[in-house]
């Protein structure tokens, strides 16, 4: 579970915790965003992955941040970050989406590679898992509209939760073998 999962990795479980990540190789525009979220003074932890991005990652490691700040280089372990992370701030990549909704973390989308990742972004908006900020100021203000009162986040989380199918790469391959006359 989250206290559990918060405890394994070392973060606080008193608090809201908003993922901030932009892929394996820390793209996008995540020292902006993280200083946004910062400058917003809200009552969270943030966590921001900064993938291989080592020049990123140490930047962010050289500041004074005022809240809770953990920054991480790339990792394996992003289903547990996901499962323990309240909120997840991202590119609307179909994979970081993919594994969002299993994981029942709803997510702002900051970008988005035109024409290819627009329909994530309308699924993402249209099952009502996830908001599409791509300003800072919108992060911010998408992150207030969950902090307080929480409960667009909890049905945020529940839309997410609705929509996983963590089954579906072994559906996927039971349609293909039962096309080519395999047996499970």
């Amino acid at each position: 579970d989250k206290i559990s999962l918060r405890q394994q990795l070392g973060w606080p479980q008193n608090q809201l915790l908003v993922l901030l990540v932009g892929g394996g190789e820390g793209m996008g525009p995540l020292e902006k965003t993280a200083e946004a979220i910062a400058a917003a003074n809200l009552p969270i932890t943030l966590v921001i992955v900064a993938g291989r991005n080592t020049a990123l990652k140490e930047q962010l490691e050289a500041r004074t941040w005022p809240m809770k700040t953990l920054i991480y280089g790339f990792v394996h372990q992003m289903p547990d970050f996901m499962r323990a992370a309240d909120i997840l701030v991202t590119k609307a990549g179909p994979s970081t989406i993919t594994e969002a909704l299993n994981a029942g973390l709803p997510m702002i989308l900051y970008s988005r590679l035109p024409g290819q990742e627009d329909g994530n972004v309308d699924y993402v908006i249209s099952e009502g898992v996830g908001i599409w900020a791509p300003k800072t100021s919108y992060i911010v203000s998408a992150l207030r509209a969950w902090i307080a009162p929480p409960r667009q986040l909890e049905l945020a989380a529940e839309a997410c939760c609705q929509a996983a199918r963590p089954a579906a790469a072994r559906e996927i391959a039971g349609l293909i073998a039962s096309q080519l006359g395999i047996e499970k």
